[in-house]
């Protein structure tokens, strides 16, 4: 089973329990699985709970295009305090008297969040300095000033509210710290409000429906590795969503080989196949007329002038 498994390539999801980083979880993984090379598909705190997709084996070569991804969450938050850490388990900073709010009231500041806004990582945060963590600086008393980011918050919903507690829903794109918008939604009741839990149900095209527990993957692992294989989801899958060009195989070995393709040749084939592909596309998935995918490359709309295409990733078995 061990040899078998080194070889599994694929993405798994697992549902991540609170109290444990996406580095642990993913450590976790690979010692249950006995695998050396995996890799996660986007950070959840240790406060955390639900979709983080591990990427194993050759799939690693894929995280980047799935970190692209949206996320969806539901949540809650408290009014009243506001803490170091943005969340619950942070030190209190200050504590102030809950505004007698309606739902609606809180719903109405929530929006004004929606569309691209710009955003400060919390302090306490694995975006890095100097190739160094912030909450490493923060844990030092150091709080290093971030330039804020762009973000872009699809939806922000007020589900529901049970004295200061306030459960929510939230769709938004990636590099999105839903710890500061809690926060500065927070300062915009003026009463402060601080992250209590938090549930990714979405990130980029995987779900909680495809996720299993790490008590799961071990009993589904210690029966055999055919019935883990019904929870690994296959590269060819999982890329369904990018467009697609179909290559002879002849040209798809020579693709393999890794030799070079002029793009004016590629987009006249595009042309010749009369595929619609939007010139905002990132990438592109190459297929021979099996379905076997062959490789992804970056769109070649995006610059046309270019001599050659370029490989983002190229599949040889």
């Amino acid at each position: 089973m061990e040899a078998k498994a080194s070889l599994l390539n694929g993405i798994l999801v697992i549902d991540k329990p609170q109290g444990l980083t996406s580095t642990e979880t993913l450590e976790q993984v690979k010692k249950i699985l006995k695998i050396k090379k995996a890799g996660h598909g986007g950070t959840l705190d240790p406060i955390a709970t639900g979709v983080l997709p591990i990427f194993l084996n050759n799939t690693t070569k894929l995280a980047e295009i799935f970190l692209e991804g949206d996320k969806i969450y539901e949540g809650e938050f408290q009014l009243g305090i506001t803490t170091d850490t943005y969340d619950i388990t942070g030190e209190i900073l200050n504590k102030a008297e809950v505004p007698d709010i309606s739902i609606e009231e809180i719903q109405k500041i929530a929006n004004s969040f929606l569309g691209e806004i710009e955003q400060i990582p919390p302090p306490f945060s694995a975006t890095k300095y100097k190739g160094k963590p912030l909450y490493k600086y923060a844990r030092n008393g150091i709080f290093i000033p971030k330039k804020p980011k762009k973000i872009k918050i699809s939806e922000f919903k007020i589900l529901g509210k049970e004295d200061s507690k306030i459960r929510f829903y939230l769709h938004c794109s990636k590099g999105t710290y839903v710890r500061s918008l809690v926060h500065d939604l927070g300062k915009k009741l003026s009463c402060g409000a601080v992250l209590v839990n938090l549930r990714r149900l979405q990130k980029s095209i995987f779900t909680l429906d495809q996720a299993i527990t790490l008590e799961k993957l071990k009993e589904l692992y210690s029966q055999g590795l055919d019935n883990l294989m019904p929870f690994i989801i296959p590269p060819e899958s999982a890329l369904e969503f990018l467009p697609k060009v179909i290559v002879s195989e002849d040209l798809s070995q020579r693709i393999k080989d890794g030799r070079q393709i002029h793009t004016s040749s590629f987009l006249s084939f595009i042309k010749f196949q009369k595929l619609v592909i939007s010139p905002t596309e990132k990438w592109i998935r190459v297929v021979t007329t099996r379905g076997k995918l062959v490789a992804i490359i970056e769109n070649p709309l995006l610059n046309p002038s270019a001599t050659y295409i370029k490989y983002f990733r190229v599949f040889k078995d």
